[in-house]
């Protein structure tokens, strides 16, 4: 699974217009989710935050595997200018690609690869990106992303080389 953070309002914001851009969410149920920065709940809570602030939502949908190829889901209006993506990068690439001629934007930053203990409730990163290599074994609470104090819950095991 990938450890996502979530980007600013005003990053996600800044290349909608309030005026012409007709928006669809679609979230991930997979990885975002589990994180604490996808699912129902953050995909309400930004479609609230969005029209209060006088930008037009139309609709939502959740969609089990954004990054997966056959994520023919979820049936966009036809008057849908511009899709937010509540997924991580594959899975806004794949809307993107999908859906080429609506406007994609991105809600997420991918941290890395991560490993959950659903029966502690932890996610631990165990193999960050590049510019994230200061992360790895990193721990965080599943379902809301709060980073914990210790990050001491979870081994990685070290594959041999």
């Amino acid at each position: 699974m990938i450890f996502t953070k979530a980007l600013s309002y005003k990053e996600i914001t800044k290349t909608l217009d309030k005026d012409t851009d007709v928006i669809a969410i679609v979230g991930c149920e997979t990885c975002v989710r589990v994180a604490g920065v996808g699912g129902v709940d953050k995909l309400r809570e930004l479609a609230l935050k969005l029209r209060a602030d006088g930008y037009h939502v139309l609709e939502g949908h959740l969609v089990p595997e954004a990054c997966t190829p056959k994520i023919f889901f979820a049936k966009i209006d036809m008057k849908v200018t511009a899709l937010i993506s509540l997924s991580c990068n594959a899975g806004t690439t794949n809307f993107a690609r999908n859906y080429a001629n609506l406007k994609v934007i991105e809600t997420v930053e991918d941290i890395g690869l991560m490993v959950s203990d659903t029966d502690q409730g932890i996610l631990k990163i165990t193999m960050p990106y590049k510019k994230e290599s200061t992360a790895r074994g990193q721990e965080y609470h599943s379902g809301d992303g709060k980073k914990l104090d210790s990050n001491n819950n979870l081994p990685i095991m070290e594959v041999a080389k």
